[in-house]
């Protein structure tokens, strides 16, 4: 489990928002098609597009004008563009790594290098006079550090993982997972790659089984992944990789943007010395919240329902994460309220069970947890529900300080 840890921490520092992008292969769409689609990621917070600059066959002339339309068009609607670029498109456009002219006709904001040159000429691009930020190939932390060390502009420096069309080759969750952590001690930005669920989309390669960084994230939805991503922590950018991803799929995404990052309400109703205790641990403003989805129990009493979604800001403090999840600071507010035992058939709660103390164990009763490994029903807990089996992933990112949230579904 990568992302938990043992220890207690203070309370969490607000939050980044995650960065919103989309992928276009223009070779492959009508400019129509183009435009609706950005005007729609527009509308739904995303701000970046990517796009293959070395797919596209023609002249260096012709690459230019082709490419400055797509940009133009992106900058319209407050886009920034980023064009993967490598060795072999460099000779092809008569580029050099102090020379990027040809990259600022076509309009762009930033290059993204598939594959670095590997010597001096990384720094050099690094520090370009052209206003380019260079975005490297992810995988390559060490590189990055490298740069930075010889002296290249960290400011200047962004990364992307690569996505993968072909089922069962992207790299292992725990490498990514991994090397974004070390990039993200380097101060660097790291994008992943979503992948549309919506059939037959494409890539710049005619292959469509979606577009993601990892393979755990290929067939479950979109937001399922974003919320991955958010709770790992180490995302900066989370694009779309495939054209085009539908309506609902931005909508979704746009809701879960709302969920996970919602302001604090005021603790002001709260007993002030339970506030206090609250406060200690949950930021004032704006915070990162996970939105779980949540299967409902049938028969949950009201108390029950308010202990799971009226205080929704819930947090393991950090020494007990082991067989749960536990959110103590929400049965505070609740304390005195009727908790009564219901009966579970069941020997035992297994992983993404959520589960209430019951008043079988009256000086805990109210606290909510989430399974995380087998546990004997021992009567003194009641089953509320289960997290849906597409983010029971999510769970393992989860760590001390983390917020999360319930939404029902």
């Amino acid at each position: 489990m990568p992302g938990r840890s043992a220890g207690t921490k203070e309370k969490q520092d607000t939050m980044e928002k995650i960065r919103l992008g989309i992928s276009l292969y223009p070779e492959q769409e009508s400019r129509e098609d183009i435009e609706r689609y950005l005007k729609t990621a527009s509308e739904h917070g995303f701000t970046k597009v990517f796009t293959s600059l070395f797919s596209v066959e023609g002249t260096k002339e012709e690459l230019v004008h082709y490419f400055r339309e797509l940009t133009d068009l992106a900058h319209k609607y407050g886009m920034v563009v980023s064009g993967d670029c490598n060795g072999e498109l460099f000779r092809r456009l008569g580029a050099k790594a102090d020379d990027l002219s040809v990259f600022q006709d076509m309009g762009l904001d930033i290059l993204r290098m598939d594959g670095p040159f590997k010597d001096e000429r990384d720094v050099i691009l690094v520090n370009n006079k052209d206003g380019l930020k260079i975005e490297f190939n992810a995988s390559m932390s060490d590189l990055t550090k490298g740069i930075i060390e010889a002296g290249g502009n960290p400011d200047n420096i962004l990364t992307c993982h690569n996505f993968y069309p072909q089922r069962y080759t992207c790299p292992s969750l725990e490498a990514v997972d991994a090397t974004n952590d070390a990039l993200k001690k380097q101060g660097i930005s790291t994008a992943m790659f979503l992948s549309s669920q919506v059939p037959g989309t494409h890539g710049p390669w005619p292959v469509s089984d979606g577009l993601p960084t990892v393979e755990e994230h290929r067939d479950i939805p979109v937001e399922s992944q974003l919320k991955h991503m958010m709770a790992m922590n180490n995302v900066t950018e989370a694009i779309f990789g495939n054209a085009f991803a539908s309506d609902e799929e931005f909508g979704v995404i746009s809701e879960t943007m709302q969920q996970a990052y919602p302001k604090m309400e005021s603790l002001d109703a709260v007993d002030p010395f339970f506030g206090d205790i609250i406060r200690d641990w949950l930021p004032d403003g704006q915070i990162r919240r996970i939105p779980l989805k949540l299967h409902l129990e049938p028969g949950l009493s009201q108390n029950e329902k308010d202990a799971v979604f009226n205080f929704n800001y819930h947090v393991d403090l950090g020494d007990c994460l082991n067989y749960m999840l536990r959110s103590r600071l929400g049965r505070m507010l609740y304390k005195g309220r009727d908790f009564t035992p219901r009966v579970c058939e069941r020997e035992k709660f297994v992983k993404g069970d959520v589960v209430l103390v019951n008043d079988n164990c009256k000086h805990y009763a109210g606290e909510v947890q989430v399974v995380m490994k087998d546990m004997k029903n021992d009567g003194q807990r009641n089953l509320l529900g289960h997290i849906d089996e597409n983010e029971l992933m999510i769970l393992d990112e989860i760590g001390a300080g983390d917020i999360y949230g319930f939404v029902e579904v």
